[in-house]
């Protein structure tokens, strides 16, 4: 126990002499300045000094700078040349460009023109060249419609191709219309009953065409100027009953032409003229006869007259399929002068009745006609 006693308190003698030598070494060691160095370590320096110095830091700084701007002028230097050489890349791909579609658009219309020699039959002289070489009959033609249609294909409004692209008189038409005529004199006013015909018709080119038709019409009337005309009472009044009905029926030959506006597959509206050659009867319904000593004899009284009529027309021709289509048509015509002839079965100082029959005659003749027809269209 004293043992032990005693090694503690030679440990606790040891401790304290140690701490008492290092705390008078640290009192009595060198001061240490506010920057850091020791009193006798403090390098000298003045403000000449630290102006070279500051100086030099600028210098060195600015070559640095200068080495980083030579090294980026560099660069912009070969990033300028490659600009350069992709701008002369595009200047030329554009003149290329340019040329090739200007090559293109001339070697296009040049093929246009040709094909369209080819399918109208022009007779222009700058269509002589293909007519040889290319021939409507000949399998190239084929070859070279369909190598157009795959390079240039041309967009256009509705119409696929021409139709009336074969030579002279190729294409015959048959036309059966029907429709309807209103008649306009200077007293009558009076509509057709039944009005239509049939037409034969061939091209001359891809934009006219001559025709040959009959025509026929007929309409009914009374005899409304048989009224008041002898004595008291009407020739008719006097048994109660109303004048007697008038039929008129034409019926002629035309010759005529067309002019097709625009050359379509499918619609191809057109205008024409013609003149013809008509005949037309006149007679009443009913010829009952009656007769009187002071009057004279009525009943079976007739009026025929042939005459030259013009025909000014305007319509469209609507293809269903390439051989069988519509036509819708409106037409105007009227007598060109007096009738060629006239004949009556009474003589019109006996008998009024025939004198007014004539005269309706000859007005239906010279009236303003306006016709609305509608037929078929078929292509042989």
């Amino acid at each position: 126990m004293k043992t032990r006693n005693l090694l503690v308190l030679a440990l606790s003698l040891s401790f304290a002499s140690a701490y008492a030598q290092s705390e008078e070494q640290v009192l009595n060691s060198d001061p240490i300045n506010v920057d850091g160095y020791l009193h006798e370590d403090r390098p000298v320096t003045d403000g000449e000094l630290e102006q070279i110095r500051g100086e030099l830091r600028k210098q060195k700084n600015g070559t640095q700078l200068n080495k980083e701007k030579s090294k980026d002028l560099g660069k912009l230097s070969q990033q300028t040349e490659k600009l350069l050489d992709s701008q002369d890349e595009y200047i030329d791909s554009k003149i290329e460009s340019a040329e090739a579609i200007k090559e293109f658009n001339k070697k296009n219309e040049e093929n246009q023109k040709k094909l369209r020699c080819i399918m109208e039959e022009s007779d222009d002289r700058e269509c002589d060249a293909y007519k040889g070489k290319y021939s409507r009959n000949k399998q190239p033609v084929v070859q070279q419609e369909i190598q157009m249609t795959q390079a240039y294909p041309v967009v256009s409004n509705g119409e696929v191709g021409p139709m009336g692209n074969g030579g002279v008189f190729e294409r015959i038409k048959l036309i059966p219309y029907i429709g309807g005529t209103s008649y306009s004199g200077k007293v009558e006013s009076l509509e057709a009953t039944v009005a239509g015909g049939l037409r034969l018709e061939s091209n001359i080119n891809s934009r006219f065409s001559l025709g040959l038709g009959i025509n026929y019409a007929q309409l009914k009337t009374n005899d409304f100027a048989n009224n008041s005309q002898y004595m008291n009472q009407s020739y008719y009044g006097a048994y109660g009953r109303q004048g007697r009905e008038i039929q008129f029926s034409t019926m002629g030959l035309d010759l005529y032409g067309k002019f097709f506006i625009t050359n379509g597959e499918r619609f191809r509206p057109y205008v024409g003229a013609g003149i013809g050659y008509n005949r037309g009867s006149l007679k009443y319904s009913e010829n009952t006869q009656y007769s009187s000593q002071q009057y004279g004899q009525f009943g079976n009284e007739d009026f025929k007259t042939s005459y030259v009529a013009g025909t000014l027309m305007a319509g469209s021709e609507i293809m269903i399929t390439s051989t069988v289509g519509m036509n819708i048509e409106a037409a105007y015509s009227t007598g060109l002068g007096d009738s060629l002839s006239s004949q009556g079965a009474r003589n019109s100082f006996s008998s009024p009745d025939q004198r007014r029959l004539q005269q309706l005659g000859e007005e239906l003749v010279n009236a303003n006609a306006m016709s609305i027809f509608a037929g078929m269209v078929i292509i042989f």
